[in-house]
């Protein structure tokens, strides 16, 4: 894999992680492709990355499915 692939690959799984979490993109959280090049290089995984960056911001964990109906006994 090159270094290309590679950086690519760790942003958009950034990007995913951002979304299944946070339900917000990257750029929704205010990365640009520039910082987030710069973050690949630091050699945190993906996941890392969003929980680091998640508990410096202070944002707020949604449920998976907050709406889904209730199950009934």
């Amino acid at each position: 894999m090159t270094k290309s692939a590679s950086e690519h690959s760790w942003i958009a799984e950034v990007d995913r992680t951002f979304r299944r979490e946070w339900r917000i993109t990257a750029a929704d959280a205010g990365l640009s492709r520039e910082d987030l090049k710069r973050h690949w290089t630091d050699g945190l995984s993906p996941i890392d990355f969003v929980e680091w960056f998640a508990a410096k911001y202070d944002l707020i964990r949604f449920e998976p499915e907050p709406y889904a109906p209730s199950e009934r006994p």
